[in-house]
């Protein structure tokens, strides 16, 4: 192939004018981490909350908690320690890190919960867990009396379920100290709040006026350059930045931020066709792409050092802002956007698409390229438009469906949603739907309150819908598949597709594919797999993610005992009948459906949106009569997932009462 030319973007590229300025001095106190253990600890012990500002990387999430285990603040008499975080993946490594460090087992002092898998024990007084099991444990144990400490990691991201502990663990700290001082034997709650940027006096202001303090992390200068003219095609100018970063700058490997798995792949295909026109002189490149559905396998790549003679091109989305530290990293290209998932709560529609970054995200992918040594981040838009970006991400809780919230709210005691105390309150029309759909699911009785189906829901870790079909399939008599589809559809998909083996990929899925979708596709997969005992050489003959599948196993297993402690027999069999599967997952999803119209276009029931099937699903190019879909994301255009067939005549037996409403 022709070498192309390429426009010189680094001549166009002007270095940022203004150092970063997180808060005016008077507002925190500077305290430099390794020798401010013991101001750490005095304004924690002088304090009933600390926010704590520090880089990622700093090892606050590490340290702070043995410190504070070692001032004596938590044991298993007064309780422990409990330290949340946004992802599972961190809340994993960083227990395994901890337990290191304390040369104790994993498991033993240090432990770790997330959801279908914990190591934690009545010895564990360190426990990393994501704030969605924290939500869980306010289910059997309302006051957190097992806990005398709280740290709320990582809080800029302002997931769902963090908001929601902010309310909750604010109004679980004010109880407990009304009960200490009325002589009660119950120890007061201390809470601290963790990130690396956030608007510090609005935390500050939310828990009380607490204390603020910044420790020290990035030791290492980061220079940060702007283009002097907007850019047209981000992918193009990322590719032209690191080739002139190649050619022109010393040792080092790159970081570049981009949007999604889509722009990843493409890129990562460029940079590898490209760098085998370099001459010669110049390093090899290798380009390591990092996304969440890609195999452990190939992310490990990411962490493995380069070959000598070969400088790494990780192309990540921002699951590398904050939940992992990648050694080696001295150069960061943002092209300043990512992927952001939404939701209409008039239309019911949720959406996936290009958003500009914050600054907050900026400055945390500039601050990955000064971890080990000074660095340098080429911001792929102009100055002018970084100081346009908003200063923080909207909060998860104004843009996502809030039904899950709103059952953890209800059944954690909370009656009125509508004045829960938010940081930033959801709009009530995104409020307003979440109860009805609640109430159309069965989860709430007529006067708002929770109905005994919908506790049950509550006791599962699954969004409400999936909850209530896995409990409705003892009636349906096909618990055994529907917790197997469950457990597949609750991880990233178990069909692998690389890019270059595209048709090849498509060829191995055809032999598990059902007529009647995707549901009872993936049924077929897992019993292929069982069949074959998870053979290693198959799952890669058949593009099978085998991680995936042991994962969606091991969710299976807890599924069964969630059924179990509910007195749901998890191994009844509906054998061949394969249409009680799918009327069962109609009596959780029964909103989700659509009927074909006589322009072969699908409409969908509830509020008549056109929408497409979505090309990778197995009814992709089908006509059936109705389909029903777990997922409805607008991207381009609206597009269904996980769809499946069923007939219109199912819809009134799924959910009698919602459809006697709706005339059907």
């Amino acid at each position: 192939m022709e070498r192309q030319s390429v426009p010189p973007i680094a001549n166009s590229i002007t270095k940022q004018s203004e150092r970063r300025c997180l808060l005016s001095a008077s507002s925190f106190q500077f305290t430099p981490f390794f020798s401010g253990r013991d101001s750490i600890i005095e304004a924690i012990k002088t304090n009933p909350a600390v926010i704590v500002m520090g880089e990622t990387g700093s090892g606050k999430t590490t340290q702070i908690p043995q410190f504070l285990l070692e001032a004596g603040f938590a044991n298993k008499e007064i309780g422990g320690i409990a330290v949340t975080q946004p992802r599972r993946v961190a809340a994993v490594n960083l227990a395994k890190r901890v337990a290191e460090e304390t040369v104790t087992r994993l498991g033993g002092k240090v432990g770790y919960t997330v959801r279908f898998d914990d190591t934690s024990s009545s010895e564990t007084v360190i426990k990393y867990l994501t704030d969605g099991m924290l939500l869980r444990e306010i289910l059997s144990d309302e006051l957190l009396l097992r806990y005398k400490v709280i740290v709320l990691d990582e809080a800029h991201e302002r997931t769902l379920r963090t908001d929601m502990l902010f309310g909750m663990i604010k109004n679980i700290q004010r109880v407990r100290k009304e009960k200490a001082d009325e002589g009660q034997n119950i120890q007061e709650l201390k809470i601290v709040i963790m990130s690396a940027t956030l608007d510090a006096e609005k935390f500050s202001e939310f828990f009380n006026n607490a204390k603020i303090l910044y420790v020290s992390g990035r030791l290492h200068p980061v220079d940060t350059f702007f283009t002097n003219e907007p850019q047209n095609d981000y992918l193009d100018a990322a590719l032209v930045t690191i080739f002139q970063i190649h050619v022109n700058s010393p040792p080092g490997d790159m970081l570049i931020f981009l949007p999604g798995q889509e722009a990843i792949e493409t890129l990562t295909h460029l940079v590898t066709e490209y760098a085998t026109q370099l001459r010669a002189k110049y390093l090899k490149l290798l380009a390591c792409p990092l996304f969440a559905a890609l195999p452990p396998s190939q992310q490990q790549k990411v962490f493995d050092p380069a070959p000598a003679g070969t400088r790494k091109v990780i192309l990540a989305t921002n699951i590398a802002e904050t939940s992992i530290t990648i050694p080696g990293i001295k150069y960061v290209v943002d092209c300043g956007l990512a992927k952001l998932r939404g939701f209409n709560p008039k239309i019911g529609v949720e959406s996936l698409l290009l958003h500009p970054i914050s600054k907050s995200s900026a400055w945390q992918r500039t601050g990955r390229a000064g971890r080990e040594r000074a660095g340098v981040c080429y911001r792929l838009y102009t100055e002018q438009t970084f100081r346009e970006l908003e200063d923080d991400t909207v909060p998860e809780i104004r843009r996502c469906n809030l039904a899950a919230a709103v059952l953890s709210l209800k059944a954690s005691g909370v009656q009125n949603v509508l004045d829960f105390e938010y940081m930033d309150r959801p709009s009530r029309p995104s409020l307003v739907r979440a109860l009805e759909e609640l109430y159309a699911l069965g989860a709430l009785d007529d006067r708002g309150e929770l109905s005994e189906l919908g506790r049950k829901m509550a006791e599962f870790p699954l969004d409400p819908p999936f909850a209530k079909v896995l409990i409705k399939s003892a009636e349906y008599g096909c618990s055994l598949e529907v917790i197997a589809i469950i457990s597949l559809l609750s991880v990233d998909t178990i069909f692998f597709t690389p890019s270059d083996k595209r048709e090849q990929a498509a060829e191995a899925r055809r032999k598990f594919i059902h007529s009647d979708g995707d549901h009872l596709t993936l049924l077929n997969a897992l019993k292929a797999y069982w069949e074959v005992k998870g053979d290693p050489e198959w799952c890669r003959e058949n593009f099978i993610n085998m991680r995936n599948v042991r994962i969606a196993l091991e969710v299976r297993e807890q599924l069964i005992r969630f059924c179990e402690r509910l007195d749901i027999k998890p191994n009844v069999s509906c054998a061949q009948d394969t249409d009680l599967v799918l009327k069962c997952f109609l009596t959780g999803f029964f909103q989700n459906t659509a009927l074909l119209q006589p322009d072969g276009t699908y409409k969908t029931v509830v509020n008549s949106q056109t929408i497409k099937i979505h090309p990778g699903s197995a009814m992709f190019g089908k006509r059936v009569e109705g389909i029903l879909y777990n997922e409805l994301v607008f991207t381009t255009k609206h597009y269904v997932r996980n769809v499946s067939a069923i007939q219109s005549a199912w819809l009134p037996e799924s959910a009698p009462k919602y459809f006697s409403n709706k005339g059907l």
